[in-house]
């Protein structure tokens, strides 16, 4: 049941089917900077209480990483876990993928350096006070292919959220949701069954922590992502179920002025049409309080994930019955407002 537990720690954030909310509560203020402390993991609330540090690497020669680390509880089904994913696209003309989970226990947090290692015999980790270093590693065998990413982070922009991060979903549940890495220039290696190449570009982290699986709070989620040396912009948006086109997330951008947080007050889907076998949304508005309304449009998705794909048998069916469907996440490229390139990351239910 490792694949199965693993999909679900990994898809909590971003899954549908369960309960429905009345309106989601933002935070109280605007834009606050971080302490370096606030990327360590948060005080466990409940049975099924999850946690995600989630990268985005755009790399120079075209290639991108996606990388997430996880801490999962199952609310007494089994035991919690650790986890790390990896998608790595675009690197010589193929897409790679790679999941590994640890029983929890095994996890360790080292305080002096700020790292967030998930088995102390296994090279899967983060580490470094932020904004002054960090690096992310991740060292693995997976289906005989052989991962060795390591990435070192330099001038990362200072970290921010929304007030105190958390948006109350009703229920007692919250989610909370950080920018430890708005911006930051990216080096290191990437082997890939010991052919080794250094790498260069721009790099982004978040981190997400919820009192609830997510099959009980969201509806569906999105993600843009776009950076160069003088501007960068990010839109992160959770969609609670039953809320119509209420938004729970914020979107912000670096311009002249300095950096610009975006409250968003609600999300509509203008259009959809069918990419890589799915029905998905192709054009979304989000419009915001105090800033103009932004429309994206997809202009083509390169990745599709069936996340119960490498299950079979009862495997699959328990899975299924758990999160009420296989879980989709596409990834591709946006055009933002009519102009500008975006990275773009959707989920849907199957």
């Amino acid at each position: 049941m490792k694949v199965f537990t693993l999909l679900i720690a990994y898809y909590f954030a971003f899954s549908i089917q369960g309960i429905s909310q009345t309106y989601p509560i933002s935070p109280v203020g605007g834009l606050r900077y971080l302490d370096a402390s606030e990327i360590t993991q948060h005080e466990k609330k409940g049975g099924f209480y999850n946690e995600f540090w989630n990268y985005h690497i755009a790399l120079e020669n075209g290639s991108e990483i996606y990388l997430n680390y996880s801490i999962s509880h199952f609310g007494g089904v089994r035991d919690a876990v650790s986890g790390a994913r990896l998608s790595l696209l675009n690197w010589n003309g193929e897409n790679y993928s790679a999941a590994r989970e640890y029983n929890l226990e095994k996890l360790n947090f080292e305080k002096d350096k700020y790292k967030f290692l998930l088995h102390p015999e296994r090279g899967i980790w983060f580490e470094g006070k932020l904004p002054d270093q960090h690096k992310a590693h991740f060292r693995t065998n997976k289906n005989g292919i052989d991962y060795d990413i390591n990435l070192d982070f330099s001038d990362p922009i200072e970290g921010f959220t929304w007030g105190d991060g958390k948006f109350d979903l009703n229920n007692n549940d919250q989610l909370g949701l950080l920018t430890h890495i708005p911006y930051a220039k990216v080096s290191g290696f990437i082997a890939i069954d010991f052919d080794t190449v250094r790498v260069s570009g721009t790099g982004f982290m978040d981190h997400t922590f919820q009192t609830n699986v997510g099959t009980r709070l969201f509806d569906k989620s999105f993600k843009y992502i776009q950076s160069d040396d003088d501007h960068f912009a990010v839109g992160n948006f959770i969609i609670p179920k039953g809320n119509d086109n209420k938004v729970v997330g914020y979107a912000f951008e670096k311009n002249d002025t300095g950096i610009v947080l975006k409250k968003p007050t609600s999300v509509t889907i203008l259009s959809q049409k069918n990419l890589l076998g799915e029905k998905i949304a192709d054009t979304i508005e989000i419009c915001y309080e105090a800033n103009p309304c932004e429309v994206l449009q997809i202009e083509s998705m390169y990745e599709k994930i069936a996340m119960l794909e490498e299950l079979g048998g009862i495997k699959k069916m328990l899975a299924k019955r758990f999160l009420g469907g296989d879980i989709i996440e596409l990834r591709g490229i946006a055009i933002l407002n009519g102009k500008d390139n975006v990275f773009f990351s959707l989920t849907k239910l199957d």
